[in-house]
């Protein structure tokens, strides 16, 4: 409710903040691909997964059954949440149905977390596969300097 006092500060102190289109309908709707910047790299995953060979999972999904879905849509959807630091199947599910950078990688599908999950359970090969391919593109761009890698072995007894 607008008070008569807020009308009359508000055409004394002519409020400075940037008009904002909240209600408005957009006459034509916009491509998701124009909404994300030209440098994301999720342009190079997608490219990436689009330039793999599918043909073995085609033979395994082809018949009868509910259709499932394609496996570089999952497989978008794994390597961007890896890149985004997402270890769960549970956040890559949700950012399906609300990021516009996995909306377009995953086409406008949204897979059940279960289904990320099994996948990448089910086809740790192809996942793997995926990765060192996106490793080897990186550093051949030179994206990634891979000159020194290290890891920690660490064992520690814990203490329950």
């Amino acid at each position: 409710m607008i008070t008569p006092n807020r009308i009359i500060k508000e055409e004394v102190f002519k409020l400075a903040y940037i008009k904002s289109y909240k209600g408005q309908q957009w006459l034509l709707p916009p491509s998701i691909e124009d909404m994300i910047p030209e440098d994301h790299i999720c342009f190079l995953v997608e490219s990436i997964v689009e330039s793999m060979d599918y043909t073995s999972f085609d033979v395994k999904y082809s018949g009868a059954g509910h259709p499932a879905y394609h496996p570089r849509i999952v497989l978008k959807i794994l390597i961007m949440g890896v890149l985004d630091r997402v270890r769960s199947s549970r956040r890559p599910a949700k950012n399906a149905r609300e990021n516009i950078v996995y909306i377009y990688l995953s086409e406008k599908l949204t897979p059940d977390f279960r289904t990320i999950s099994d996948f990448r359970k089910d086809n740790g090969e192809l996942v793997k596969e995926v990765f060192r391919h996106t490793v080897t593109l990186a550093r051949e761009e030179g994206l990634v300097d891979v000159s020194h890698l290290s890891t920690d072995g660490t064992k520690i007894k814990a203490n329950a």
